[in-house]
């Protein structure tokens, strides 16, 4: 699953080098990080998840879906979830939203 902070990092128009300063690492492994080819650790996702503003699950590539009836929030683990959770599992009713953050 492809995380998001390169895209919250570009709609910023930050470098690697500031979310490196943010998180006290280098620009190397902020890089790793958004190829997903190394991973953050909670105390990070956390870091990055208040800076941005956006769940911790979102800014880890997770689709969280709400329901409009009754306010429950989960998560799809994938894009087949969209029609898989077309009813909400808590009350049954639809539709749901996609939370884009």
């Amino acid at each position: 699953m492809k995380n998001r902070i390169k895209e919250l990092r570009q709609n910023r128009k930050l470098s690697q080098n500031d979310i490196a300063k943010l998180l006290g690492v280098t620009r190397q492994a902020v890089s790793l990080y958004e190829q997903g080819k190394r991973q953050l650790n909670k105390n990070n996702i956390d870091t990055l998840a208040k800076y941005f503003n956006v769940s911790a699950l979102y800014l880890q590539g997770y689709l969280i879906a709400e329901c409009r009836w009754c306010g429950n929030k989960f998560v799809l683990t994938s894009d087949k979830d969209k029609d898989r959770y077309f009813y909400c599992p808590f009350c049954g009713r639809s539709p749901l939203t996609l939370k884009t953050k």
